[in-house]
């Protein structure tokens, strides 16, 4: 079961905060409103991944547990934004995913690991477009846990832009299947506005960073 975000950008509750990538003219994140103040590292297994997979068709897979206890987040949980930053030099773009948990189940839960990806075709729902996924880490990186309302994280999306108007069929939506959550999908538009530009062609990488704190 797919979560639906529709629109250019999707609403998220106050103190949204935005982080950069490593790339030149990534997203910018900004503290404001509290929201971290409600999201943390877990403790128990707190720190920077370590480990960097290879190259995969389709989408990533997950981490393991987060030996806390506490539940894994699910898509109802969360809404989300996806904001990018195109270069159309060679440098590579970014586009920063981030998430903040909302109001509908109050318990605490964790984002821990990789996302899963998949690029879509036309809008949300459309057919999956091939892509090359590459798990790659990341400064902040670690697992965090989202206390009652507010609570905050995000990872970074970086690739090569494909040409200033992209030149072949590019992706309308973007799926994001959480780590160790259910058969629910949380997709957001991609083209759709200068802020959520995303120029790709089929068999493009993606390479993707675990949930983290990327405030800093």
């Amino acid at each position: 079961m797919r979560k639906r975000l529709v629109g250019a950008t999707v609403a998220v509750t106050a103190g949204l905060a935005l982080s950069g990538c490593a790339a030149g003219g990534a997203p910018q994140q900004t503290t404001g409103g509290g929201s971290q103040a409600e999201s943390r590292p877990v403790e128990a297994s707190a720190g920077q991944q370590q480990e960097t997979t290879g190259k995969a068709s389709g989408s990533g897979s997950n981490s393991g547990g987060n030996g806390t206890g506490d539940r894994p987040c699910e898509a109802s949980d969360l809404d989300a934004k996806f904001v990018t930053a195109e270069n159309y030099d060679g440098r590579p773009s970014s586009g920063l995913f981030s998430v903040t948990k909302n109001s509908d189940n109050m318990t605490p839960c964790v984002l821990d690991g990789y996302p899963e990806i998949k690029a879509m075709r036309g809008s949300e729902g459309g057919a999956t477009m091939p892509v090359e996924i590459r798990q790659v880490t990341a400064d902040g990186a670690q697992p965090m846990r989202l206390d009652g309302q507010g609570g905050f994280a995000s990872f970074n999306i970086t690739w090569t832009t494909s040409g200033d108007d992209g030149g072949c069929d590019m992706p309308g939506a973007l799926s994001v299947r959480l780590p160790q959550a259910g058969a629910q999908d949380i997709e957001v538009p991609v083209n759709q506005g200068r802020d959520n530009s995303m120029r790709i062609c089929e068999n493009d990488e993606l390479q993707v960073q675990p949930f983290g704190d990327y405030t800093n």
